[in-house]
């Protein structure tokens, strides 16, 4: 089984095209504090989807690693998939990421961060997916972020510490880009200091060595 956890803050417009595209998995919406209508709408689309899919309310918004977490935690899938909302699929998806394989991570897309002249590979976490117990032996995601941005540059340095590897899959699923962010206010706010805490584990944990 695929299990996808979905962190969702309003922006109801979204739920058809994403609807669409988790189709066949166990789905789990973990509802960060949306309104009263986004709420029973999301609470509808899981019934409508079957499959064991969850909905887990947060009255406050907890910010998407501690949302990622909370679905990892109750996710019943081998393999799970951490999914933006704002996404589209232009095919069939799902049966790329069944070849997912144990000791590894997969993304839709990559990067490179630089720190101190070293560059660091990473996943985007906006489609970012593995085996569960892979997530599980590195601990889930780091939940002392403040705001938004960062958690997958992390969460995929920790993972190639533990000796997982990186890999990038070609998927048919488009992402609409900033969609939810510049919509939620003060969502970019806390990105430089984001940014700040990940440059400063990864200098720590150089002179630990």
């Amino acid at each position: 089984m695929i299990s996808i956890v979905t962190p969702f803050h309003n922006c109801p417009e979204l739920i058809p095209d994403y609807e669409k595209a988790v189709q066949g998995a166990q789905v789990i919406v973990i509802d960060n504090a949306s309104d009263d209508d986004t709420a029973v709408k999301l609470q509808e689309m899981i019934e409508r989807l079957g499959n064991g899919s969850k909905y887990i309310r947060n009255d406050v918004n907890q910010g998407y690693s501690k949302a990622n977490n909370q679905g990892l935690a109750v996710a019943d899938g081998e393999i799970v998939v951490f999914l933006n909302s704002d996404i589209v699929s232009v095919g069939n998806w799902l049966d790329r990421v069944k070849n997912a394989k144990k000791g590894a991570f997969y993304a839709a897309t990559t990067g490179v961060r630089t720190v101190d002249g070293e560059a660091i590979r990473y996943l985007e976490g906006w489609c970012l997916f593995g085996y569960k117990s892979d997530f599980e032996m590195i601990g889930g995601w780091r939940e002392d972020w403040e705001g938004m941005y960062w958690e997958d540059n992390e969460l995929c340095w920790r993972a190639e510490r533990a000796g997982l590897e990186l890999k990038q899959a070609s998927l048919p699923l488009r992402h609409l880009s900033n969609y939810t962010t510049s919509r939620t206010n003060g969502a970019y706010d806390k990105r430089p200091s984001n940014q700040q805490l990940f440059e400063r584990i990864v200098r720590e944990d150089r002179n630990a060595c």
